[in-house]
């Protein structure tokens, strides 16, 4: 109680002398950075600007194309502007849209000066036109890029060199007029069309490529027939499709419908080629494998798939790369973010890449190949493939046990398949009635049988008397069959039995069956007294189940006369 009141007194007095010190003002936190803003037309960077003047002069709003220029003319004289550089650009710009930078800051080592960039040229009759762009800071809003003054002057005089009659002066107004999703309608026929005839000739052309190469892929693979040739088929067609969109793409009438058939080019080759590689992967591991086989190297076997399959891993990742960098995404900053996430990804995908690098470890120390009949967690059965993941096995009866590479790699595993030679080996017995003299003759016989048989290794193989058992003279034979294969060793095994059985029998003794002797002895309450001499062989009772080990009548008999 005294405790508790000293600590009130305490904190009531350390309360009254905190009131009695002087304020102190608060740090003031730092200012939160405001994220930059975003312009509504998308001119942060000199391809937006582009792309953004192209779309809206497709549509035919001039109005808001003129909103990337940096003109200094009069409203009409702006969209006028605006009409005659989206024709000098669909006539003439060289180079592609998805070449100019996606940088706010433009391309820096593009040799100009700060705050331009250069997003193409266009060859005309006076000489070379540069489509520059400039970085302009209006008002307080965000910098902008604009389509520079010094590039405008010159459009009007390159105008009058490509404002020739276009092609769509032939065709009828209706298909003019009617548009669907801003495209006229004649467009979507002249699209429809492009890709039609690019399927055919792709098809016509990886047709006769096959022709031509048919005769060489049979020379190199062996085969007669031509289904590695039809898994070429379709990746190359894809190939020589990518090829004709692209040719098709040439002859568009505008700008920003040849920057759409060039990127769907792109990713019809890169979708191609990828497949392609996938293709000839699993060709060139398949002819390795059947090698590997021919030369009795099936440990190698292991090791060409797991090589073929990171492989593909490989050319899957660097395809997504690829196309995610066409798509205009950091891949740099992706990869970078993927480095700071890694150790959650790592404790994420912890059993996972346990499992791979045990499959990694299970292949490289060769403990086990595909086709190896093992002994492997509690299972007999035939390896049937060794992935990233797990092994499958086939165990006796037909069914697949897929165990994780992890505990694999960690378990004791008994590979039967690189046995060197099998063992020979038995016990069994003879009967007690066998004479010295049958017993050195089955040794000796047995001895010689196995050391002429050439199966057996003449070092290890070996019989001998091993011991007096409860009911039999028991012996063990011991060698080596120069056999690795099971069934073959089961075949030799059985002969080499049934010749031991043949001189056992033409010895004169037999095998012994499991027995039990019983001797009879007078029991002391009715007078019974114990037999002068034992028992003969006849007098014994052979304990087989279900028998009756209990004395027979005349025995009974004989014993009474002699009490």
């Amino acid at each position: 109680m005294f405790r508790l009141a000293t600590l009130v007194t305490l904190s009531l007095l350390a309360r009254a002398a905190y009131g009695q010190l002087p304020a102190v003002t608060a740090p003031t936190p730092p200012p939160v950075a405001k994220p930059a803003e975003q312009d509504p037309f998308g001119r942060d960077s000199p391809r937006g600007c582009v792309l953004g003047f192209l779309k809206a002069a497709e549509r035919g709003d001039y109005s808001q194309a003129v909103q990337y220029l940096d003109a200094r003319v009069t409203v009409p004289q702006e969209e006028e502007l605006a009409r005659q550089l989206q024709v000098v650009l669909n006539h003439g710009l060289s180079g592609n849209i998805d070449e100019i930078s996606r940088a706010p800051e433009g391309d820096v080592k593009d040799g100009l000066r700060i705050n331009r960039d250069r997003a193409g040229f266009v060859l005309t009759n006076f000489g070379r036109l540069d489509i520059l762009l400039d970085r302009i800071q209006r008002n307080s809003g965000p910098p902008i890029w604009l389509f520079s003054s010094e590039t405008l002057r010159d459009v009007p005089r390159a105008f009058q060199e490509f404002d020739a009659p276009g092609i769509e002066r032939f065709i009828p107004r209706t298909l003019r007029e009617t548009k669907i999703f801003s495209i006229s309608l004649w467009r979507w026929l002249a699209i429809i069309l492009a890709v039609a005839l690019a399927l055919v000739s792709a098809s016509l052309v990886t047709r006769g490529l096959i022709r031509l190469v048919r005769p060489a892929v049979r020379r190199i693979t062996g085969q007669k027939d031509d289904r590695y040739l039809h898994s070429l088929t379709r990746p190359m067609r894809l190939l020589f499709l990518a090829v004709a969109v692209r040719l098709v793409g040439q002859l568009a009438i505008s700008l920003l419908g040849r920057a759409v058939w060039i990127g769907a080019s792109n990713v019809l080759a890169l979708a191609g080629f990828s497949w392609l590689l996938l293709r000839l992967s699993d060709i060139l591991s398949e002819l390795r494998s059947r090698q590997l086989l021919r030369k009795h190297a099936t440990d190698q076997i292991a090791i060409l798939s797991l090589i073929r399959r990171l492989f593909k891993i490989l050319v899957v990742f660097f395809a997504v790369v690829l196309l995610l960098r066409g798509a205009g995404i950091n891949v740099s900053a992706m990869l970078t973010g993927l480095g700071i996430g890694g150790v959650a990804l790592a404790l994420a995908a912890q059993k996972t890449l346990e499992n791979v690098f045990g499959g990694i470890t299970v292949i490289t120390r060769k403990a086990v190949r595909v086709g190896d009949f093992c002994h492997l967690a509690d299972e007999l059965g035939t390896i049937e493939d060794i992935g990233l993941g797990s092994t499958r096995v086939r165990t006796l009866n037909r069914t697949v046990v897929s165990i994780p590479n992890a505990k694999v790699a960690q378990m004791n595993l008994e590979n039967y398949s690189m046995r060197d030679r099998n063992w020979f080996h038995h016990l069994f017995g003879l009967r007690y009635d066998t004479s010295p003299e049958q017993m050195r003759s089955v040794l000796s016989q047995i001895t010689q049988m196995l050391r002429r048989d050439p199966r057996v290794e003449r070092e290890s193989a070996r019989i001998r008397l091993i011991g007096f058992g409860p009911s039999s003279l028991n012996l063990e034979i011991f060698a080596y069959v120069e056999i690795t294969d099971y069934a073959a060793f089961l075949e030799a095994q059985e002969g080499l039995l049934l010749q031991v059985m043949d001189i056992i029998a033409a010895s004169g003794t037999n095998i012994a069956l499991p027995s039990q002797i019983t001797y009879f002895d007078r029991d002391k309450s009715v007078g019974f007294r114990k037999p002068s001499s034992p028992p003969t062989i006849e007098q014994q009772t052979r304990q087989q189940p279900g028998s009756d080990s209990s004395p027979t009548a005349s025995e009974y008999k004989a014993f009474s006369r002699e009490a």
